[in-house]
């Protein structure tokens, strides 16, 4: 993907979600593909992700803001219509310490995928 047209072509819709605690924090990003495929992005406390510095993501800031640290690397996982997990190669279904660029090649490869139909 090298632009913007390339992102909105294979993605139709997004959520971002929150999970703040005292003692952890996590966020998470879902891309709705249009062949009927998602792609989950995880990072925070527990979650195979780093932050700006290299370091894994521990609790929020004690100083009541709750900025959360940026992330460099995150989970992935690629969700097939009917809410399975699709394997990655190797057979992981979830994909830990995935730098960025990763992340955007995971989005294609999913985006690429047959489309499933997807019956209520």
């Amino acid at each position: 993907m090298n632009t913007t047209n390339d992102f909105t072509r294979l993605v139709k819709g997004i959520t971002i979600s929150t999970d703040d605690h005292e003692s952890f924090f996590k966020r998470r990003i879902h891309l709705f593909l249009n062949n009927g495929y998602g792609v989950s992005i995880v990072y925070g406390t527990g979650i195979y992700s780093h932050t700006l510095n290299g370091e894994r993501h521990g609790k929020l800031p004690p100083d009541g803001n709750n900025r959360v640290p940026e992330a460099t690397s995150v989970e992935v996982a690629v969700i097939h219509p009917d809410g399975r997990f699709v394997p990655f190669t190797g057979g992981d279904e979830v994909r830990g310490w995935t730098d960025l660029d990763t992340v955007f090649k995971i989005v294609a490869w999913a985006a690429a995928l047959p489309s499933a139909t997807v019956t209520a």
